[in-house]
């Protein structure tokens, strides 16, 4: 669509009067001051709104993109930024998209310059009334504001309606954990399992799924006694692959606890043990968590038997994530720093753990009451 206008005279002067749109895609012209007198000025003025106009237009839209669907526009923008994010970042992106945001954009049949932020907010209210929750949306929400600031940059879009459209917050998360007589509990249940390994070592460090799965040996050193995460095993559609951690933060050199360096050697030791005995039937590779053959234990089946054995208990219904949570909220329980809490965790910064987990500091409140006690005499 090309940017045209023309010069008008106000008060004495000459104006670039540029024919552009509002956000929501309402005639709003724009006036730009040339500088020049009106008297005898007018090819100086007719020159300024040419290179006004050239100078718009280099932002301006393709010249078909009025023609483009939303929907389309989706379609196209997936595979060109396969290669340019993470992995698992680029298939949120596309469940996004395919399971949700397409569909429902192929059927209101909205094109990609006619969208306005009044049709994503649709869009959102949609899925919460599908049951999906403040967090869920947000990231849709995200998804589809990368994808319009791609249009922005192609040149299809000269602004982006997800700047101001209102995405529901998030809300408050609230950590889930296991106590400390709950975790001794849990150990109990999960003594001579295949998860016993992996369980154990969350619950100490506080490891994420991924990176519990995907230590390897060559990240255990016994004579430093330190564990390194260094990368990751992530599910995916066809089986589990390889990435490195979360962030630069999550990358971290953990000292062996006595406890943890005694699991390790155990298994060192039967890893070892089971290979000399299966000889070729066993499965050699570096990694730590294991079955009896050697073979790696898959994401999906660590989730699912960990789920199994808390539904067959009577300890609370938590997910393996919540060892995460637990190891965080017990060791802040402990009076132990929340710097230290967050590099435990591998966390970005300590603001990341005092808004996760201040709100469990039972301890600390208790403390807090008593000084104002002391401090308060009331008669």
């Amino acid at each position: 669509m090309a940017i045209t206008g023309s010069i008008q005279q106000k008060n004495g002067k000459w104006y670039a009067v540029l024919n552009m749109k509002d956000i929501n895609g309402k005639r709003k012209p724009k006036w730009i001051p040339t500088g020049y007198n009106a008297r005898g000025n007018k090819k100086k003025a007719e020159k300024f709104l040419e290179q006004q106009i050239s100078k718009y237009s280099e932002n301006a839209l393709d010249g078909n993109a009025n023609d483009i669907l939303l929907a389309d526009y989706f379609e196209r923008w997936l595979p060109k930024i396969e290669k340019e994010v993470r992995p698992n970042t680029f298939r949120s992106y596309k469940g996004n998209m395919k399971n949700h945001i397409i569909p429902y954009f192929r059927e209101k049949k909205i094109r990609l310059q006619q969208l306005c932020p009044v049709h994503l907010e649709d869009y959102y209210k949609s899925l919460k009334e599908k049951g999906l929750s403040s967090t869920t949306v947000k990231h849709h929400h995200q998804t589809i504001s990368k994808a319009l600031s791609d249009a922005i940059h192609d040149k299809l879009l000269v602004y982006n309606p997800a700047s101001a459209a209102k995405s529901p917050s998030p809300a408050k998360f609230k950590a889930k954990y296991l106590t400390p007589k709950q975790l001794e509990q849990l150990m109990i249940l999960i003594k001579g399992t295949v998860i016993e390994l992996p369980v154990q070592l969350c619950s100490i460090y506080g490891f994420r799924r991924s990176e519990v799965l995907g230590l390897r040996w060559e990240y255990v050193d016994f004579e430093k006694r330190t564990i390194t995460i260094a990368e990751t095993l992530q599910q995916g559609v066809g089986g589990s692959y390889v990435d490195t951690t979360k962030n630069e933060s999550s990358h971290r050199v953990l000292p062996l606890t006595q406890q943890a360096y005694d699991l390790l050697m155990s298994q060192k030791e039967q890893q070892i043990e089971r290979s000399r005995v299966m000889g070729c039937y066993y499965y050699k590779s570096d990694y730590v968590c294991t079955w009896a053959d050697g073979k790696v234990i898959q994401p999906n089946y660590l989730t699912r038997s960990f789920h199994n054995i808390l539904k067959n208990s009577d300890l609370p219904m938590v997910r393996l994530h919540d060892l995460r949570h637990s190891t965080a909220s017990n060791l802040i329980e402990q009076n132990v720093s929340i710097v230290n809490v967050a590099n435990w965790l591998g966390h970005s910064s300590p603001t990341t753990t005092l808004n996760f987990y201040a709100h469990t500091n039972q301890t600390q409140k208790k403390m807090v009451a008593t000084v104002i006690d002391d401090m308060i005499s009331v008669r």
